[in-house]
């Protein structure tokens, strides 16, 4: 199940392997060299998006050419061959992806989470046998969530477990898998294990999001060398500033940017279908409708209003990270809620724009009911649980959300 990585990718921003390691991580001409690839690109995605449905999974063709263009490596730090951007860089090229299929800009989302989460978190020992020095670049995807149980041994940990919502795991090189350690401690641990030591499990068959490969995986007894393993709670060992913001946190610029990318996608493909939709045989075409051109000029206005508030949170966070710590804890609300914000607001303007498509977007192979299934799929995800919302309520009723700045400038 492993596929062998690029040594060379498409983007080759080897001169700055150091990036990580500074706080000014992040190159304009690299965020603008990869979105120009995907958009050259984009026709290949769309296809493999197409494809993905029928095999749940994205394409391995797909997954190779995102390898071979760099875009897993976009939260590693540089130190270990990555370039690394920083948060609105990352989610101008998210928002791309999303732009051109939902389901390749999702196994690109996971491999930077993941490889991402590695190559800050391992010890120095990990990191030298996961990121290989003078080897290709790893993919590691997985699950963080301590859904399994790991017994303390000499040298290690044995862990078993079972773990859902595995996204992209058929081209993983290697497996994230959070486990509990019994006691009183109850701490919870990540353990980075080869894609060999796991078994998975075919039952990947969903209405959203079928084209990323999302299967469940178990470990039996699977014996982790301490050097793989660190504690979810730790600060990160390497980086720079993007690793010194909280796991949330670091992670809160994938979702919401990817559905921006399909909001607007869809924005653009009702536009150019009105046309030639009529809801009536004789009847007007839809774009000669007053009440689309409302519901099109509101659904734009939407797209753009998640798209800042969710960008702003993000920048908020990112500015104190750079200024030498992680996100406090109205910062890091405030990026929840406006996370949520953004994936709830994308899904509706599609499922709003949806139904002026007629009776022909219900077919499997068009793209709208693509994106709606995948947009709803999309707000289940557990970093844009509506229980964040509770959260940042709270905080402003005792007084301790962020208010905001007179003049944003954003």
């Amino acid at each position: 199940m492993t596929v062998v990585s690029e040594d060379r990718p498409e983007v080759d921003a080897g001169a700055r392997n150091d990036a990580g390691d500074r706080d000014d991580a992040g190159d304009s001409a690299l965020r603008t060299e990869l979105i120009d690839s995907i958009r050259a690109h984009r026709t290949e995605f769309e296809n493999a998006g197409e494809r993905s449905e029928q095999i749940r999974a994205l394409p391995r063709e797909a997954a190779q050419t995102l390898r071979r263009m760099g875009l897993f490596w976009l939260k590693t730090p540089g130190e270990l061959g990555g370039t690394p951007l920083t948060p609105l860089e990352f989610c101008d090229v998210m928002e791309e992806l999303g732009y051109a299929d939902s389901s390749t800009a999702w196994l690109a989302m996971v491999g930077n989470g993941g490889t991402g989460t590695a190559g800050g978190w391992l010890p120095d020992a990990g990191v030298r046998r996961v990121f290989v020095p003078g080897g290709p670049r790893p993919l590691v995807v997985g699950v963080p969530r301590a859904a399994g149980r790991g017994r303390p041994v000499a040298g290690g940990y044995v862990v078993s477990g079972r773990w859902g919502f595995a996204s992209g795991i058929a081209h993983a090189d290697w497996l994230i898998a959070g486990f509990q350690v019994p006691g009183a401690d109850g701490r919870a641990m990540v353990s980075v294990v080869p894609a060999r030591d796991i078994q998975v499990l075919d039952n990947w068959r969903v209405a959203g999001l079928q084209g990323t490969g999302s299967p469940d995986f178990l470990m039996d007894e699977v014996f982790v060398p301490a050097e793989l393993t660190f504690d979810r709670a730790g600060g990160a060992a390497r980086g720079g500033a993007l690793f010194r913001q909280e796991e949330h946190v670091f992670l809160s610029n994938e979702v919401p940017a990817l559905c921006v990318g399909m909001a607007r996608r869809a924005v653009d493909e009702m536009t150019e279908t009105a046309g030639r939709t009529a809801r009536f045989p004789g009847g007007p075409a839809v774009s000669e409708r007053a009440v689309f051109h409302k519901e099109l000029g509101q659904a734009a206005t939407k797209v753009k209003a998640a798209r800042l508030v969710h960008r702003d949170a993000v920048l908020a966070a990112w500015e104190e990270a750079l200024a030498g710590g992680g996100a406090s804890e109205g910062v890091h609300a405030a990026v929840t809620a406006a996370s949520i914000f953004a994936v709830e607001t994308c899904a509706e303007v599609i499922s709003d724009l949806f139904r002026y498509g007629g009776g022909r977007v219900l077919a499997l192979s068009g793209l709208m009911q693509r994106q709606l299934r995948n947009a709803l799929g999309a707000r289940q995800h557990i970093g844009v649980s509506e229980q964040f919302y509770e959260v940042a309520g709270r905080l402003r009723v005792q007084g301790r959300f962020p208010r905001p700045k007179a003049v944003s400038g954003r």
